[in-house]
């Protein structure tokens, strides 16, 4: 068996009243208003070989098989003020 890693990194310009929290359940999560929106992994899948093909989630099969081989998954969340 293989193995592979993924490097994701996003950046994202956000209003001043959305904040980082850690939710009771330990999670790190941005609270934007009575919500609270956690990051995750999420693979997407075509059949198309169209340059504008949909991407999409909805083979939950696939996607399940996909998810079941992640071994180990970090994520860190920081927010910094622009200058």
């Amino acid at each position: 068996m293989k193995s592979m890693t993924i490097v994701i990194r996003a950046e994202l310009e956000i209003p001043d009243e959305w904040e980082l929290v850690e939710h009771p359940s330990g999670v790190q999560a941005l609270k934007i208003g009575d919500q609270f929106v956690d990051f995750d992994i999420a693979p997407l899948a075509t059949t198309s070989l169209d340059p504008e093909a949909v991407w999409s989630d909805e083979d939950a099969e696939l996607v399940d098989s996909i998810l079941d081989t992640i071994v180990s998954l970090d994520g860190e969340i920081n927010i910094g003020f622009a200058q």
